[in-house]
């Protein structure tokens, strides 16, 4: 068996498990829970984007610079609407959290955000 193939192999039979793990520990971790609040639902927004930008940036400057195949022209763009659509979505979340926060801190008697909850593992 050639090494791309082993490679290929090795891939099919550990994705099943990585993907596994990674839901679990979105699940312990609270991840997959609803929202507590609009604050909470926004910074799971943010926080996606910017796991979306991490992924699919490198990839995309890649097949850039290696000026996509042919083939990998579909794959490209794909990957560029990818960053849009989480670029833009990650902005309009950090917007309304940016709107929420100076709203309360605009109120007399409240902190400027609500303290941060502790959870001991």
């Amino acid at each position: 068996m050639s090494r791309p193939a082993f490679l290929l192999l090795a891939a099919v039979i550990v994705s099943p498990a990585a993907a596994y793990l990674v839901y679990r520990a979105a699940k312990e971790l609270g991840f997959l829970d609803p929202p507590a609040s609009r604050e909470h639902a926004l910074r799971r927004e943010i926080l996606a984007a910017i796991y979306a930008l991490l992924i699919f940036l490198p990839v995309f400057l890649f097949g850039w610079e290696r000026r996509f195949p042919r083939v990998w022209v579909v794959f490209g763009v794909a990957t560029g609407a990818a960053l849009v659509f989480f670029a833009v979505g990650g902005a309009m979340a950090a917007r309304a959290l940016w709107k929420i926060r100076r709203e309360a801190a605009s109120l007399p008697d409240a902190p400027a955000h609500p303290p941060l909850e502790r959870h001991d593992f």
